[in-house]
């Protein structure tokens, strides 16, 4: 078939879904086009693995995702949790110094299937709403272990200030990046998009023959670095855009249908040949 062996990932806030966090039907077609003729799909967010059933159930879906920036990699198919990554312990004192020096922040604990929120703001209460996550407001004590990501909320400029107050602790077990202008994620120094579609590029390197990334915030950047065919949407980060070998419209523009015309159109000149699809 004409996308055997092809993979696509792409990110959704910012790029397959438009400034409303909508998908839009074209791009639901093209992807349902592009599975349809062999081709694989999955998206790689910061979000949490839930987000997908719950807000996206008809997105079609037909290889293991990359949620939480990387940490961890789940078959919204079958269930399957194929690769999880979990943060460094005792971070606990580290996360609550910061915290208490920003009185506007909110700060978000991701563990497996829930959140932990302390200082709940409107940022984070239009994250709970759009992504359908479970939250629990309580006390420390009650956090459990194998954090999988820690996310701070608020304005831009205070979360720089965040950012350059983590940055430095110099701790090299923590990677710490903007997956959206009022969203700062944390997660452990050995996790990133990139890094998890490195694993499984890895897993199925007899199956995959091309790997296609789409993002646009600098949590897609070493994805984009990872893949054969990498792709930034009009409005992505300078440093996005700076790996990326094509530049497409803006996100309220539907992006996989420019997505699969540049790939027929890669095809056609690389070549490359049919082959399996897993």
């Amino acid at each position: 078939m004409k996308y055997d062996g092809i993979v696509i990932y792409s990110d959704l806030d910012g790029t397959l879904l438009n400034d409303k966090r909508e998908l839009l039907k074209e791009n639901m077609d093209a992807i349902s086009h592009f599975v349809s003729q062999g081709g694989s799909f999955a998206v790689a967010t910061g979000r949490m693995e839930r987000t997908t059933l719950i807000n996206f159930p008809q997105l079609a879906i037909n290889c293991p995702s990359i949620f939480f920036n990387g940490a961890l990699v789940f078959d919204v198919n079958t269930q399957e949790v194929l690769c999880s990554t979990f943060m460094p312990e005792g971070l606990a004192p580290v996360m609550q110094e910061i915290f208490y020096r920003y009185p506007t922040a909110c700060l978000e604990i991701n563990v497996h299937g829930k959140a932990y929120v302390f200082n709940l703001n409107d940022i984070v209460r239009a994250q709970i709403k759009r992504e359908g996550i479970e939250v629990v407001e309580g006390s420390w004590q009650e956090i459990p272990e194998n954090w999988l990501k820690v996310l701070f909320a608020d304005k831009h400029e205070v979360l720089e200030k965040i950012k350059a107050d983590l940055d430095g602790l110099g701790r090299k077990d923590i990677n710490v990046m903007f997956s959206e202008h009022e969203l700062l994620d944390i997660v452990s120094s050995d996790v990133s998009k990139g890094m998890a579609l490195k694993k499984l590029r890895t897993l199925y390197k007899n199956k995959w023959k091309l790997v296609v990334a789409v993002g646009d915030n600098d949590n897609d950047y070493d994805m984009l670095k990872q893949s054969d065919l990498s792709i930034a949407v009009s409005n992505a980060t300078p440093k996005v855009k700076s790996v990326s070998d094509y530049i497409i419209s803006h996100h309220n523009i539907p992006c996989i249908p420019q997505v699969l015309e540049i790939l027929g159109s890669h095809l056609k000149h690389t070549g490359l040949k049919e082959g399996n699809c897993w």
